[in-house]
């Protein structure tokens, strides 16, 4: 069993414009609304992957019903405490001129500590049988500082695999030391305060983490490819050429891959060719569809990966 933390869940609305004029009324030609929140969507590939997982979080009480129904459509397994609020939308504008994607993400329904604690009491139960546990995605309102790091401390004895940047991220690496990381490119940068251009600075700034108690981390870097770094090896592979429809959930599908690849192989640096694989096939779709597994499949024996 797999299980998947999402305390920030969200419906992913999706809209189509000619172009966006700021300040002007903006016709939509098209929507779609979908599954969101980094946590169900890295299930939802897990799942469509072939893999043994459940969600588990928190999401307000005011459109919980459908979003639980659209869970459920998904054939998703998930366990989560409703609390006051709604759940959050955010939207995905994407102009049809090239302008490229505006995103409106909304900050969520705020948790008080004994919200925090009630779901920590759920994840110990939930999760007895999970070998791996995914924490990612933003932290709702009222979430204190360490947060993730608290929660992967009462998760202790599991490989937990780590998706967030910032304060939360170097909490935990020092104090929780995560299985695995998978900061984007942006995100590590973020994190360290420096900007890093070449494959050399991004393994040492990836080794700063591992010296910290993080066994393997993954650097997602868009068009340019991505980077496994262990203690020991470094590994790249480049992008795969595919027709780009949406890059949003590209990270997430990334996790799902390796984790597929993780349940075959049982060796973190192998799977990082299913990762890359389920991230392309992620950004074959359009807006926020996520994978679908045929193209993850055709494109797993296209991957290269280089010893650098």
């Amino acid at each position: 069993m797999i299980t998947t933390i999402c305390l920030n869940p969200c419906f992913d609305k999706t809209v189509n414009v000619d172009t966006l004029q700021v300040g002007q009324v903006n016709r939509i030609r098209d929507a779609r609304v979908d599954l969101g929140g980094k946590g169900i969507n890295v299930a939802v590939v897990a799942k469509r992957l072939g893999l043994d997982v459940q969600c588990i979080g928190t999401m307000g009480e005011n459109g919980a019903a459908e979003l639980t129904s659209m869970m459920d459509r998904e054939g998703l397994k998930h366990q989560f405490i409703t609390v006051p609020g709604h759940v959050r939308t955010n939207m995905k504008v994407y102009c049809l001129d090239g302008q490229g994607v505006t995103e409106l993400n909304e900050p969520g329904t705020p948790l008080e500590q004994k919200q925090i604690n009630d779901f920590t009491e759920l994840a110990k139960k939930a999760t007895e049988n999970s070998e791996m546990i995914v924490l990612t995605g933003s932290l709702p309102p009222g979430c204190p500082e360490g947060t993730y790091c608290e929660l992967m401390k009462a998760l202790k004895g599991h490989k937990c695999i780590l998706d967030t940047e910032g304060k939360e991220l170097e909490l935990c690496a020092k104090n929780a030391h995560p299985f695995l990381i998978k900061p984007n490119l942006k995100e590590m940068e973020t994190t360290l305060g420096i900007e890093l251009r070449t494959m050399r600075t991004i393994r040492d700034a990836a080794l700063l983490f591992i010296r910290l108690g993080v066994q393997h981390a993954v650097v997602s870097m868009g068009a340019m490819g991505a980077m496994y770094i262990s203690t020991e090896k470094t590994l790249f592979a480049p992008s795969l050429r595919v027709e780009t429809k949406s890059t949003v959930g590209a990270g997430d599908a990334m996790i799902g891959g390796m984790l597929l690849g993780y349940e075959i192989e049982k060796d973190m640096a192998k799977a990082f060719r299913y990762g890359i694989a389920a991230g392309a096939a992620s950004v074959m779709t359009e807006g926020t569809q996520l994978i679908v597994r045929s193209d993850f499949e055709n494109l797993l024996d296209q991957v290269k990966i280089q010893e650098v």
